[in-house]
């Protein structure tokens, strides 16, 4: 018994190790063993615990391109209400639990609702690879950096490679023991084909480990057809507080070889009343951003048990963009369509 509650507090030692690590990184100075470490490993989760693999893909194509987004959610706890169904979370053995699956696809006409499925989740850490169903579809993504490959029953079946960028991965976290956030994001190229449509564009794998509370946040990111990209993050104090904690906004300046960060930024983001356009503005001591982003499709999660969690994801075209800073001004007609997904979550503690 002492060996075995040994050995358990020694995994959830390594799972504030790896949030502590990933909160030093705050930057794209990572390498792929750290990426490996993070996506094909489920962490031990302590009280307040939770993992998401979010995979989002934006089509090049059209006014309203093709769009899609798959999530592995787990969290402590035996069981979970996710869309108001009973989900058992399950730890079956060495990485290999019972998750949620989720997901949606935007056809360029309509979103398909893939539906959610209690799964059988196994990451094979050696083998580099999830597997997973969605629906009664099998799941599997899996590959090394920066080389992928993701399929998805009969209806999803691309390769993920280099894209054309500058930044193609990054880790970020917050750290506040005994709570924190720690999560990797990979930027590359996809083609193939979904629901029986060629399809190029780009590809976003997220992994996200936490120990926290439910909260409220902003996450956006737009990818624009010359190459560039913008993307923004805020904690929020309450669902419709404009008091922003932990601030980011980072644009990738393909054509120049840059990266601009703003510190710490000022930042206020609003909703228009008619729900189909948000509004971001952001400036820090020598620059300042607007983005107008007009939604065309949009999913909603709810996860309820220990506390509750809304996501809702925007598909979204940005209509309005101008970055200003010392020695440039960038405009929407410098940077081509965009296509991009914001985020709008709120949640409770209890």
């Amino acid at each position: 018994m002492a060996h075995q509650l040994y050995k358990t507090m020694w995994k959830i030692g390594g799972t504030y190790s790896l949030i502590r690590k990933l909160s030093s990184i705050n930057g794209s100075d990572l390498d792929a063993s750290v990426l490996n470490r993070v996506m094909y490993n489920a962490e031990l989760l302590p009280p307040l615990g939770k993992e998401y693999w979010w995979l989002h893909f934006s089509g090049r194509d059209g006014k309203k391109p093709i769009q899609f987004m798959l999530l592995v959610f787990r969290k402590h706890g035996r069981n979970v209400m996710f869309n108001d169904k009973e989900m058992i979370l399950m730890w079956l053995e060495e990485n290999t639990f019972q998750a949620v699956t989720a997901g949606w696809i935007y056809n360029g006409e309509r979103l398909h609702d893939l539906g959610d499925t209690n799964a059988v989740t196994k990451v094979d850490s050696d083998r580099k690879t999830i597997f997973t169903n969605i629906s009664g579809q099998k799941m599997m993504l899996n590959g090394n950096f920066p080389s992928y490959r993701l399929s998805v029953g009969d209806i999803i079946d691309l390769d993920i490679g280099v894209l054309n960028g500058i930044m193609d991965k990054d880790a970020y976290g917050v750290f506040m023991p005994p709570f924190g956030m720690g999560w990797v994001d990979i930027f590359l190229d996809a083609k193939g084909i979904v629901l029986g449509k060629r399809f190029r564009g780009t590809a976003h794998l997220q992994k996200v480990v936490g120990i926290t509370t439910f909260g409220h946040f902003h996450w956006g990111r737009v990818v624009f057809q010359r190459g560039f990209s913008i993307s923004f993050f805020c904690l929020k104090a309450g669902k419709n507080s404009v008091r922003y904690f932990h601030r980011s906004i980072v644009f990738q300046d393909f054509k120049n070889n840059k990266t601009i960060n703003f510190n710490n930024p000022k930042l206020k983001i609003q909703k228009i009343e008619s729900g189909r356009q948000w509004i971001v503005e952001g400036s820090d001591d020598d620059k300042d951003v607007k983005i107008v982003l007009a939604s065309y499709a949009k999913k909603l999660y709810t996860i309820k048990g220990g506390g509750s969690q809304v996501y809702i994801e925007y598909a979204v075209i940005p209509e309005e963009f101008d970055l200003k800073t010392e020695s440039s001004v960038i405009s929407l007609g410098d940077l081509g369509s965009g296509v991009g997904t914001f985020e709008d979550a709120f949640g409770s503690p209890i």
